[in-house]
């Protein structure tokens, strides 16, 4: 079964973080994301840009606005798919990624959601 991991932070209290701080922390997540790809579980990895577009159909037409558009300061950093027998082997392949393994990053509001995968297109496939 294929599951998608979703990481997310707060984007204000990461920005309140200096270069040299982040850089800190991104060294202590090197370790935890090797191990994570090590359970050769991991079929992707992909680490996203802060910056977006929202699109949203309404009244006929399509609006296109910068985002997030959310009233959470909170933003989706990464996402990683996943290969595992269940729902509980994703989640513990999952627990090895450095949001659940690095000390201090609950304040910087980093958190994961561990979601099955119900439909997938492969263009290579067709």
């Amino acid at each position: 079964m294929l599951f998608l991991g979703i990481g997310y932070f707060n984007a204000e209290k990461m920005d309140e973080k200096s270069e040299q701080e982040m850089e800190g922390i991104m060294n202590q997540c090197e370790p935890f994301m090797k191990d994570l790809y090590a359970s050769d579980r991991v079929l992707l990895d992909l680490g996203l840009d802060t910056r977006m577009k929202v699109l949203k159909r309404q009244s006929n037409q399509i609006t296109v606005t910068d985002g997030p558009f959310t009233e959470t300061k909170e933003v989706i950093g990464s996402t990683f798919l996943i290969e595992a027998d269940d729902l509980e082997d994703a989640v513990r392949i999952a627990s090895l990624h450095p949001t659940t393994q690095v000390e201090g990053v609950e304040e910087l509001g980093w958190r994961l959601e561990v979601r099955p995968i119900h439909y997938i297109y492969d263009r290579k496939e067709t």
